[in-house]
């Protein structure tokens, strides 16, 4: 009793002293303050749990990180001279493509691209596909509206080869992707022509036996109705095989490639042959490069050659200007100047 009546005297003297008694509110008035710091701070971090489940946010990332947006836009200037005096000028945007791509978790991944070019004038969904697998599992499936790949179109130049003309295909497809770094192969079926059924089978194969080599092949047993190009050169075409090769030393690059189709009619056969040279001008990397390719078929042989410089143009820009000579299966030329700003983003 005795100590208790003691305490209850000390305490009473502490509030009743002026300084103890002040040190007691702020003592009180810092306790509400923190409760309504820990009130605050619990509704932040509600509201940002909330905006991350209605932006669709995973454990991998939200929007910005799982999303990726770029884009090319080709502007072109060109001059063409045709057999007969006959010419004309142009100044147009030749390409823009918009680009998306999304990881939709650790095993899925999309993209697709919007493409206007000036022969079309207009935009249209290029490609849209689905690729499920990544770099550790066996092999990737492809699946969607995305190119057909026929041949293997890797030369340097800004205008492509005649192969490109004939064989730049781009339907809905279903492709299997395996191997390595030293074998790789894809075994792919596609949409024949609108409204068909699908009925081809095609295979890539494609072999690294040493440092900048690469030897390729692919087969594929149906090529009726994929191309305007190619029906209007080959009636009704069965099936296609294709031999290419690459070989990069240093700044030097030389790429060829032959692709062979079995008509009904004729057989046409496809080459293209590239070569390009890297290089630096006006201190900027450029690389300059020569391009042939042939169309041999009975009824319409064609010949292109392109020679031409690609200069950067500082980030993700660079201008191109090259010469281009086609020849149709009458003789007759058909000389372009082309002046191309090319630009990434």
């Amino acid at each position: 009793m005795k100590k208790t009546a003691i305490a209850t005297l000390v305490a009473a003297s502490m509030a009743a002293t002026p300084a103890f008694a002040g040190v007691a509110e702020e003592l009180a008035a810092m306790k509400q303050r923190i409760a309504q710091l820990e009130s605050q701070l619990a509704e932040q971090q509600a509201t940002i749990a909330k905006q991350e489940q209605s932006s669709g946010s995973s454990s991998m990332g939200g929007f910005a990180e799982n999303v990726t947006v770029s884009g090319e836009l080709e502007l072109l200037a060109n001059h063409v001279e045709q057999d007969g005096g006959n010419s004309t000028s142009d100044i147009v945007v030749d390409t823009f493509k918009l680009n998306i791509e999304a990881d939709i978790n650790e095993m899925v991944s999309v993209a697709s691209v919007l493409k206007y070019d000036d022969a079309d004038q207009d935009i249209q969904l290029d490609e849209a596909y689905a690729v499920i697998g990544n770099d550790d599992t066996f092999a990737t499936l492809t699946a969607g509206k995305t190119a057909i790949p026929v041949a293997a179109i890797n030369d340097a130049g800004w205008t492509s080869p005649l192969t490109d003309d004939f064989f730049d295909i781009t339907e809905g497809m279903a492709m299997v992707s395996f191997g390595g770094d030293m074998v790789a192969a894809d075994v792919y079926t596609h949409n024949n022509g609108e409204g068909d059924s699908i009925n081809t089978v095609g295979l890539n194969v494609a072999l690294t036996p040493a440092e900048g080599v690469t030897l390729g092949a692919g087969y594929i047993n149906d090529l009726n109705d994929t191309t305007n190009d190619l029906n209007t050169l080959v009636a009704s075409s069965e099936d296609a095989w294709r031999l290419n090769a690459m070989l990069e030393t240093g700044a030097l690059a030389f790429t060829a490639e032959y692709l062979e189709v079995d008509g009904s009619t004729t057989d046409p056969s496809f080459l293209a042959l590239n070569a390009s040279y890297n290089t630096s001008l006006m201190g900027e990397d450029a690389t300059l490069y020569l391009g042939w390719s042939e169309v041999d078929d009975s009824n319409a042989d064609a010949e292109r050659t392109v020679v031409g410089i690609e200069r950067a143009f500082g980030d993700n820009a660079a201008v191109v200007a090259e010469i281009v000579r086609d020849e149709d299966n009458t003789g007759a030329d058909t000389d372009t100047l082309n002046l191309v700003l090319v630009t990434e983003f």
